[in-house]
Formats: structure tokens, sequence, C-alpha cells
């Protein structure tokens, strides 16, 4: 499988803590308290994901492109995280 390419979308919570998660992967959500360890987090657990479904033979979803992403809040950030699959 060639490299993969997904956006993570990122917000601050009310509270001040940080949730990601990435709309082409259903199911991963990681909070924190720094955007910087939610994104090391984040990253980490969609490879590890990735990964898994390449093992296991299963389709990998096609990453979308900015433009249709899921609108929110202007608090929203949003981040492109390359996975290097190996």
């Amino acid at each position: 499988m060639p490299d993969a390419s997904y956006y993570s979308l990122i917000e601050r919570t009310k509270d001040g803590r940080f949730v990601a998660w990435v709309p082409d992967l259903p199911g991963i959500t990681i909070t924190g308290d720094t955007e910087e360890k939610v994104i090391r987090a984040l990253s980490q657990t969609v490879r590890q994901c990735v990964r898994e479904m390449v093992i296991n033979g299963k389709p990998v979803p096609k990453a979308r492109s900015v433009d249709e992403l899921p609108r929110g809040s202007a608090q929203r950030q949003v981040h492109r995280l390359l996975l290097i699959i190996g």
C-alpha cells in the first residue's frame, strides 16, 4: 500500500483541553492537555489503525480533500497527517 495522507480536525474544549479526530477513520478520537501531545498521539494511533487494516486485508478508507471535511467552529484547526506505512 502506498503512503496515506489524512486530515485531522482539532478543537479546543471549553475546559482548555484539546480533542482531535480523523473524519475518514471513524472511532479514533484523542484528547489531551496540549495540541502537540494530541497530534503526536493521534498520528501514532492512526498509523497503527491503517497498518492493521492493511495487515488484515481490510479496505483502507479514501482520504477526503480539505474542502470535503465537515465544517465546524471557528476554533477548529485542520492538520494534515502523512502516514508512512512500512
